[in-house]
């Protein structure tokens, strides 16, 4: 499990304080031990071969880091379609056993398969967000298949209405392998060493650039430590789609219980009316 992890458990706006302080604290101490014990003169001589070395690396720094942001933004952004298709699936199966013929098969799918939208919630989904699988929520899922083969169509139009259920719960069972594949979807640890090593070359590289007025110096320093820090922020918060405060959420499952609580209410005053 990353080390990422770990740091989505804390707070959004502790955890984004705390790197931005840490980014500014390291670049700006930085700077001022560097320039406290670096002859100054010595480098006024070389800032325009700095100044240049200083350009090229940090734009290359730049596209490094816009290239990951990207990268795990598309990757957010394919799940979250993913897990809303998922969904649509859910509760396009949920109306179809919903509005099958009323039969004592029909009552135990409708059964078994509420069993499965609530594990869903209640289980796999808090699971992931702590990177891990749910095996109740896969058994009763299986018996949502089991269940639905052993229907007993009587006519033309109730064969057509199983073949439909089977075809949205093959779609949600496509989708459902997807989401649980995208659990792993994140920064491999390789790239991230040249993300924090290339942010140290560049502070390092700023340090290098004599500005006469020292404390200037030190306050640009630190201002671009806080700014490498806040992209890395983003990147993090970015990069585990079912954890921290960006995490993506089973509204559509959360739907068809609120729909089930809505057809249960009518049906109770359809029932009050008729007594």
């Amino acid at each position: 499990m990353a080390i990422t992890y770990y740091m989505l458990q804390i707070p959004p706006l502790l955890f984004f304080i705390l790197i931005c302080t840490f980014g500014g604290l390291f670049s700006g101490l930085s700077t001022f031990l560097f320039r406290k014990y670096t002859n100054v003169k010595i480098l006024r001589s070389h800032n325009e071969v700095t100044g240049f070395l200083f350009l090229s690396l940090t734009s290359f720094y730049a596209f490094l880091l816009s290239f990951v942001v990207f990268m795990v933004w598309g990757q957010l952004n394919e799940t979250r379609g993913n897990v809303s298709k998922e969904g649509s699936s859910a509760m396009g199966l949920y109306r179809d056993i919903k509005f099958y013929p009323d039969t004592v098969e029909s009552k135990q799918l409708m059964k078994v398969y509420l069993d499965f939208v609530f594990n869903v919630i209640d289980e796999e989904f808090p699971n992931m967000e702590n990177m891990k699988t749910s095996r109740k929520t896969f058994e009763s899922f299986d018996r949502v298949f089991y269940t639905m083969e052993h229907l007993n169509p009587k006519n033309q139009f109730q064969i057509q209405l199983v073949a439909e259920m089977f075809n949205h719960l093959n779609q949600l069972a496509s989708y459902r392998g997807l989401r649980a594949t995208s659990m792993e979807t994140e920064i491999p640890p390789p790239l991230w060493f040249p993300m924090i090593c290339g942010a140290i070359i560049t502070i390092i590289c700023a340090m290098l650039l004599d500005i006469e007025h020292t404390r200037m110096h030190i306050a640009l320093n630190t201002l671009l430590g806080i700014f490498i820090g806040m992209i890395l922020f983003i990147i993090i918060l970015l990069d585990h789609p079912y954890s921290g405060s960006l995490g993506i959420k089973p509204q559509s499952y959360m739907q068809i219980f609120t729909m089930e609580q809505w057809g249960n209410e009518l049906n109770s005053k359809k029932t009050i009316q008729i007594k």
